[in-house]
């Protein structure tokens, strides 16, 4: 059967396979030894990131750390569920005593010697031959089963309050671990984003949040209720009868070796699972994004047929995990019938000896406290697995957020406090991206560009003139040599700084979502006034074709741009860089996509921004 490589995620018959950890690796990536071109992997600007195992002792304390913030009201959910759970450790008593009293009170309250009975429990002047002892009888009933209803009422209270609770903390954290995510994302070095894709990306900002969160929303309050239960049902099953304690305990361990084994197991399996939906989000992301292309070659089926296959793989692990699922399960449940049917055989063999040691209500009793403990053992069991599975999803987020960038956006001295003159030196520049590494892009570059003089890059294509661009943005930083600013080196710059000083109009346009004003404003920090945004539009020869639409300023582009032609794109990028009246202007072919009349306007627009600062 096919499989998907870990490393370059091509498909290939032909696969090495680790049967322990299930890495794929087709022979070319095989053959490397090594995963500095995978896609998928962590890394920032200096290499590959190492990101460890999150077990499930770590996740549950990364869990508790979530929930610090949110201490009291977490403290009264965990004081509803005490109180109830509490609560729910007396009833069984009361359930026990009221069939004892049910017994008591026929007896007391006994018939004719036919051996039919009165009705004990109705109403004394409808039956006047009843007993003192029949009224006394009666009235411990009726108390008891008063006792057991406002009890029960005060359950479901302290239950809603304690769900309500519990689930408002969870939605908090959910909207907290997003937002930090894509803080930590959003600021990555651009080599993280050349070797990720961005469906795996949304689908840890979405669907493996969720799955990291759920557990925390829906089953924390039920692994502490049950916490509790087991504990309770554990001292009250031996208080109530040590000897049947003894026989029934003997399945607990089996039990709870089997559930352990299998959820190492399912944490494992899961773990895949949510890199297979992963692949297929970014196939589903990636075929939405170039929908046109796909529409031009009529690939639609090809892509249908790369998703289902991601589904499948996701489907047929899924099916695996909840095969064994279901043998633990049933073996589980055979333990636990067998359990019940030694309860009822022997503590029904001591109920009926003479020596009366535990009554039918005790047995009863006991019987309600075994269902307890063994349905929390189950649900802990459950929930378990649940947490398990939730470390894997939880280990792809958190490694996201753990991820310190090697380019720290924030760092650095001020752009304008550093530097006086704006000279940029390039002082043998060396550099290769880590997804062609043995590609050198640039070897031993060196030039100088003063402050207020222009410097065009002529060269082939793929001769590094882009390169030279994305190294003066510091997207990246060289392999080997430096860049100046004024004599000082960009790395002892704050990069926002010097970014709010620079204007760049790219080959690839690219535009937001929105209006045609707001991304001609876009990165400008306070208030723009229109007739600003309009004057760059002039300049930029875009104001004609603007004001032919409906909405002007205000028509919204659609995702990318796509509502645009693609001289229109450029033109409105060239007016967002006229905006910024940058003291750096970086031109990447920003004109090539103009007819010549608009390019000769545009050229002159650029001019006066270049030498006269306008």
């Amino acid at each position: 059967s096919r499989h998907r490589c870990d490393m370059c995620r091509n498909n290939s018959v032909q696969m090495y396979r680790c049967t322990l950890c299930d890495f794929d690796a087709c022979p070319a990536c095989f053959n490397k030894k090594d995963k500095a071109t995978s896609e998928g992997i962590l890394r920032g600007d200096k290499g590959i990131k190492q990101g460890g195992e999150l077990s499930f002792a770590q996740y549950f304390g990364r869990a508790i750390r979530l929930v610090q913030p949110h201490i009291p009201l977490f403290l009264f959910a965990i004081l509803c569920l005490g109180a109830k759970s509490g609560i729910n450790l007396i009833l069984p008593n009361y359930q026990g005593t009221i069939f004892d009293h049910v017994i008591a009170a026929t007896h007391a309250c006994g018939g004719p010697a036919n051996g039919t009975l009165p009705n004990p429990f109705s109403n004394s002047s409808a039956n006047p031959q009843l007993s003192p002892e029949c009224i006394a009888r009666r009235h411990d009933f009726q108390v008891t089963v008063t006792m057991y209803l406002l009890y029960a009422i005060l359950i479901g209270l302290l239950g809603g309050l304690q769900s309500l609770s519990f689930m408002v903390v969870g939605r908090k954290i959910m909207v907290h671990v997003r937002h930090m995510l894509f803080r930590r994302v959003i600021i990555q070095d651009v080599a993280f984003f050349d070797g990720m894709r961005t469906g795996d990306l949304v689908q840890r900002l979405q669907g493996d949040t969720r799955a990291m969160i759920q557990p925390l929303q829906y089953t924390f309050s039920t692994l502490l209720s049950n916490l509790v239960l087991l504990v309770g049902g554990v001292v009250m099953c031996f208080y109530t009868s040590w000897r049947l304690s003894m026989l029934a305990f003997t399945t607990v361990l089996p039990i709870m070796h089997v559930t352990e084994s299998y959820a190492k197991w399912s944490g494992k399996i899961n773990k895949q699972i949510f890199q297979h939906y992963s692949d297929g989000s970014a196939i589903v992301t990636e075929a939405l994004t170039n929908v046109r292309t796909v529409r031009a070659t009529s690939s639609e089926d090809f892509e249908i047929g790369r998703y289902d296959e991601t589904l499948h793989l996701a489907l047929r692990k899924g099916i695996l995990d909840s095969f064994l699922g279901a043998l633990s399960a049933a073996f589980n449940n055979y333990l636990d019938l067998g359990a019940g049917v030694l309860i009822l055989w022997y503590g029904g063999s001591i109920v009926m000896d003479v020596d009366g040691r535990i009554s039918v209500g005790k047995l009863i009793t006991y019987q309600l406290y075994w269902n307890m403990l063994n349905n929390s053992l189950q649900a802990l069991n459950n929930i378990l697995n649940s947490f398990t599975r939730a470390a894997g999803a939880a280990e792809r987020v958190l490694s996201l957020v753990d991820l310190e960038p090697d380019i720290d956006p924030n760092g650095g001295a001020p752009v304008d406090v550093a530097v006086r003159k704006w000279d940029l030196h390039f002082d043998d520049v060396h550099f290769r991206y880590q997804m062609r590494p043995l590609n050198r892009v640039l070897a031993g570059l060196s030039f100088e560009v003063h402050d207020g003089s222009v410097c065009a890059l002529v060269g082939k294509s793929g001769g590094g003139k882009s390169t030279l661009i994305h190294l003066m943005l510091r997207f990246y930083d060289p392999t080997d040599g430096k860049i100046t600013l004024g004599g000082v080196d960009l790395k002892q710059l704050n990069l926002a700084s010097v970014h709010r000083k620079i204007g760049v109009v790219s080959q690839d346009t690219q535009l937001f979502n929105t209006t045609i004003a707001e991304n001609i404003k876009y990165g400008i920090e306070g208030e723009v006034d229109m007739e600003e945004v309009e004057a760059a539009c002039k300049a930029a020869q875009a104001y004609s074709f603007i004001t032919e639409f409906e909405d002007g300023l205000m028509t919204r582009v659609g995702e990318r741009g796509q509502r645009l032609s693609g001289g229109q794109k450029q033109r409105i990028a060239i007016a967002r860089c006229l905006l910024r009246k940058p003291k750096l202007l970086l031109l990447d072919e920003a004109t090539s996509a103009l007819d010549a009349e608009s390019e000769a306007a545009v050229q002159k627009a650029l001019d006066e921004t270049i030498w006269t600062g306008a």
